[in-house]
């Protein structure tokens, strides 16, 4: 990449929620707002303003929104879970389904849920992207 030429969107799939800790069904109304301000990491994540995350909710297997990234990553001593996710961004909602039994399938943007065991984050292609958006819009509508 030349010096000062502008970067290409990164599109990641984030992680939000675990096995001991789902968001709930009704997320939005029961204290996950947060996720809409702030994006947890486990170590400094490469992404810069302007890359999106699609939200996706470990155990439900459901995306469930779109944030785009408005800030550098920071060690972030206290958010939510300091010692598991270090690391934060912070995040604008660009896209949202408040209930994860309305939500989309993970299916629905081309990504297995086994490519998603373990891992915090993984990129995704543009055209992942766009699925992603699409199905989410969907519901929306």
């Amino acid at each position: 990449m030349i010096r000062g030429a502008p970067r290409e969107r990164s599109h990641l799939l984030k992680v939000v929620g675990h096995g001991r800790g789902p968001a709930p069904d009704r997320w939005l109304e029961e204290g996950w707002e947060r996720v809409l301000r702030r994006s947890g990491f486990p170590r400094r994540p490469r992404v810069v303003p302007g890359d999106r995350l699609v939200l996706y909710a470990a155990v439900w297997q459901r995306l469930f929104g779109v944030v785009e990234v408005v800030g550098e990553p920071e060690l972030d001593d206290g958010g939510a879970d300091p010692v598991r996710w270090p690391w934060s961004v912070p995040v604008e909602p660009l896209l949202v389904v408040p209930v994860l039994d309305a939500a989309p399938p993970l299916q629905a943007c081309g990504v297995a849920p086994r490519s998603m065991s373990q891992q915090s984050h993984v990129r995704i292609t543009a055209e992942q992207y766009e699925r992603a958006v699409d199905a989410l819009s969907s519901v929306a509508r």
